[in-house]
Order: structure tokens, then C-alpha cells, then sequence
């Protein structure tokens, strides 16, 4: 007997059986899904807690629906009034609400009194506040962390708004109507990490408007009409441990000398899209001594800024100095523009073991190398920690690109060699003028000293004036 076609036979069988099993299965698990999934097609408009009894009796639970590792997620639902009472027969440990992109002008006082002790994140982010004077909706929540009110229509700020937020570390706040930022108004949040206030109108700012902000190490005010007489020492003084400053497209056409001073944290700043323009033969730059004394910054983004030529000293006495961003710009390349590229590592490579001056036939050759190969940068690291020389070549971005001399139109800085002779005598030059330039002046110093002594006034006025409200009050009680 042939057993082959038995067996044949036997297991399309088996095939036919498994198949019908599984669709079998599947029917019922979309007849399931089908009965437990409610969607909300209309607009909620109005949300109040019989929302959640209806979804609790609709075979849709609540965590499936509404909670994911703790998160409430009330995106986009078109909602514009919320009842003060809608969580509070809910004691699940929320960490997250998400209420973005309805219509909210308003939110009761207490409305989230049930998660006061664990509410880490609140996004509002698309909604319609106009104010958060008389909304103390944020009154208690001491656990908050992140507070993303962006893209709303806020125009104005009060400390009041932000009264107990003892943990908050991240602010948003972009995309607003703001055009003003008053005295010291992030003085009740002092524990801010990260402040965006960037795609505001804010023209106007208190001198003292970051006072208290000692944590604050991520500033964001790109796209706002500032201008520079905004940007002062007494303004940057407090905020000691800014890390990232964006100040792109802000209407700066130049900025204080030493205006980073007391940054000693500051690692990036951007400036794109400003307007630093200056002239081919014209002996003063944009920018001078702006830089000076920020010990600690590794990049300065100036990509589009109408930059025709850099004060080198101020860019040389910058220790820490990695990265230019200096694309899109008019460069006038000139040997000083060269000597931020290479630094003054010429010199490693001029003079021997015992210091001995020796000439290389193709310097140039040598210069790019040690700029580009790995392995050998790493020697020039240790050179450099060493002391063999003062400082590293400053990377200057890709794709920047010479506007003059008319040899070099259109060329990239990276890719232009064979400088050094012409360069040599200029480059030492450099160095001797450079040497004290960022030494403060007695005009200078005589400034810094005024700012000092204004913050110690301010604060002690501040104090009298606790001290004299202290004293009324105490008289009131009596009577």
C-alpha cells in the first residue's frame, strides 16, 4: 500500500483544521475589540466626571482608555470647560496630564487637587489662556516638574502665577503674546532648569527679570524683538550657571564687551540670524570683547549674521573655543580669519625638541594634518595640555565660504591651503596684540563695580520692605 498519499492527504487535513481554528480565534477577538472600543467622534466640549461613568459602564476601562503608565491623555478632544469636581473620585497616582490642543481659557482652582502629590508633567500647550492671574489651577502642585503652556495667547506674567511650584525645571512658554518680562518674575520658581521663551514679542525687560534663577541652565528667547540694549550684565549676572543661550534672530546688531563675564558655565550660544554687519576696511568689529572672560564656551553659532570679518582677539582669548559656526556670511578671508583656523600650532611644528627653530618645506601640508587626522590630534591635545602652545585651531563650520579677497570668491575656508608665508609674520602679530585684550579697563571695572552695587541696593530694599510689611501686619493683628 502507497502510505505517501495517505500521509499527503492527512496533512492537508490537519491544515484545513488549524486554519479554521485560528479564523475562529480572530473572529473573536475583533468581536471583543469591536464592544470595548469607544470612539469619541464628536467633540467633548464640556468635560465633567459622568464622562468617566460612562466609559467605566461602556466595558471600556478606565486605565486602557485614558491611563498609560499613568498619564491622562486628553489631546486634542476639543474641550473648552472643565468642572472643578472631574477628578476627584479618581485616586489612581497620575504623574502626567495631557491637555493639549483643546480650547481651555480657564481651569478651576482645585482641579487637580487629587494628584497635588504626584503631578510631574501638565501639558497645555494649544489652548486659549490669556492670563494665569485669576487661575491658581497651579496652586499646590508641589511635585510639578514640566509645565508646557507654549502656543497659548498669554501676554502677560505675574510671580503670583507661579506661586508653589517649588520643583518645577522646565518652563515652556514659547509662542505666546508676551512683550514684557517684569522684576525677578520667576523669583517663586527659583529651581528652573530650562526656560523657553522663544516666538514671543518681549521688547522690554527688567534688568533683574532672571533674578533667582541660580539653576537655570538652558535660556530660550530666539525670535523676539529684543535688540541689544535689553542684553546687560546686570541681566546675565544672575543666571551664573547658564549652560545654552539661544538668541537667534532677535534684532542684535551688536553686544556689550564682557557681557558674559559671569557665565563661567556657558558652553553654546546662538546668534544666527542677527545683523553683524560690518564693512571690508572698516577697523571696528561687531561684537568686540563680547566674549571675553566666558572661560568655559566651546561654540558660537554665527551662521547668517552678515559677518564680514571677526575681532580675532576676542575669539583668542577664548581657551576654550572649539567650534564657529560661520556659514551663510560675506567673509572677508583674511590672514586673521586663517589664525582661528589653524591657532598658533605653527609654532609646534617651527621648533624642535629644544625649542630650536627648524623650517619644514610644506608647512601647509603639516598644519592640515594636524588639524585633520586623529592621531595626530590627539598629540597636539597633549601638546597643548602641556603648555607647548597657548591655543587649539578653532573648527570653523563646513560649507562657510569667502565673499573677498576676489582669489578666494566662493571658496571654502576648509578647503583653502598654502597660507602660511603670507600669513607667518601676521600671525605673530597676533599674538602680541592679543595678549592683554581681554584684561578688564578701569571704565569697565568702574561699570561691573556699579552693577554690584545696584543688586545690593535692590536687595535691600527688598528686605526693608519685607520688614515694614512685617511690622504692619503685626500691628494689624493687634488691633
Amino acid at each position: 500500500m502507497d502510505y505517501s498519499i495517505i500521509i499527503y492527504f492527512l496533512a492537508i487535513f490537519i491544515q484545513i483544521t488549524v486554519t479554521f481554528e485560528y479564523n475562529d480565534d480572530y473572529d473573536v477577538e475583533q468581536q471583543v475589540a469591536s464592544q470595548s472600543f469607544v470612539p469619541i467622534s464628536e467633540p467633548i466640549d464640556h468635560l465633567s466626571s459622568s464622562i468617566f461613568d460612562s466609559l467605566s459602564q461602556s466595558n471600556l476601562s478606565l486605565t486602557s482608555f485614558l491611563f498609560t503608565d499613568h498619564t491622562i491623555n486628553l489631546d486634542g478632544l476639543g474641550i473648552s470647560n472643565i468642572e472643578p469636581n472631574t477628578f476627584v473620585n479618581y485616586h489612581v497616582p497620575v504623574t502626567t496630564i495631557i491637555l493639549a490642543s483643546n480650547f481651555l481659557s480657564y481651569l478651576p482652582n482645585n482641579i487637580f487637587q487629587s494628584f497635588s502629590s504626584t503631578l510631574i508633567n501638565l501639558n497645555l500647550q494649544r489652548n486659549q489662556f490669556r492670563s494665569l492671574l485669576n487661575n491658581c489651577f497651579l496652586r499646590h502642585l508641589e511635585q510639578l516638574r514640566t509645565l508646557d503652556l507654549s502656543k497659548n495667547q498669554l501676554h502677560e506674567l505675574h510671580k503670583q502665577d507661579f506661586t508653589d511650584l517649588r520643583r518645577l525645571e522646565t518652563l515652556i512658554l514659547r509662542e505666546n503674546k508676551l512683550t514684557y518680562l517684569p522684576y525677578a518674575i520667576f523669583s517663586r520658581c527659583r529651581t528652573i532648569i530650562t526656560l523657553d521663551l522663544s516666538d514671543n514679542q518681549i521688547s522690554i525687560m527688567d534688568p533683574n527679570a532672571f533674578r533667582s534663577l541660580y539653576r537655570l541652565k538652558t535660556l530660550l528667547l530666539s525670535n523676539n524683538p529684543l535688540g541689544q540694549r535689553l542684553l546687560t550684565h546686570q541681566l546675565m549676572k544672575p543666571i551664573k550657571n547658564l549652560e545654552y543661550l539661544d538668541l537667534e534672530n532677535t534684532q542684535l546688531n551688536d553686544l556689550s564687551p564682557f557681557l558674559f563675564i559671569s557665565n563661567q558655565h556657558l558652553l553654546s550660544i546662538k546668534l544666527r540670524r542677527n545683523n553683524f554687519q560690518t564693512k571690508v576696511n572698516d577697523s571696528s568689529h561687531s561684537l568686540q570683547r563680547t566674549f571675553c572672560r566666558a572661560g568655559s564656551l566651546i561654540e558660537i553659532d554665527l551662521v547668517s549674521t552678515h559677518l564680514r570679518s571677526l575681532d580675532v582677539c576676542t575669539y583668542d582669548q577664548i581657551p576654550s573655543l572649539r567650534r564657529l559656526y560661520l556659514m551663510d556670511n560675506p567673509l572677508h578671508c583674511t590672514c586673521d580669519l586663517f589664525y582661528l583656523k589653524y591657532g598658533d600650532i605653527y609654532r609646534v611644528l617651527l621648533t624642535d625638541g629644544n625649542g630650536i627653530d627648524r623650517v619644514h618645506t610644506d608647512i601647509d601640508t603639516y598644519l592640515d594634518q594636524w588639524i585633520l587626522r586623529p592621531e595626530l590630534r590627539r598629540h597636539l591635545e597633549k601638546a597643548h595640555a602641556r603648555g607647548d602652545f597657548y591655543r587649539l585651531p578653532i573648527e570653523l563650520s563646513l560649507f562657510a565660504r569667502c565673499a573677498t579677497p576676489k582669489q578666494w570668491l566662493g571658496r571654502e575656508i576648509g578647503n583653502i591651503t598654502g597660507i602660511f608665508t603670507q600669513c607667518q609674520q601676521r600671525w605673530s602679530h597676533i599674538e602680541q596684540e592679543c595678549q592683554n585684550y581681554c584684561q578688564l579697563d578701569k571704565q569697565m571695572e568702574a561699570s561691573m563695580t556699579t552693577i554690584k552695587n545696584t543688586a545690593s541696593k535692590s536687595t535691600q530694599s527688598s528686605s526693608f520692605f519685607v520688614e515694614l510689611y512685617s511690622v504692619v501686619l503685626a500691628f494689624l493683628l493687634r488691633i
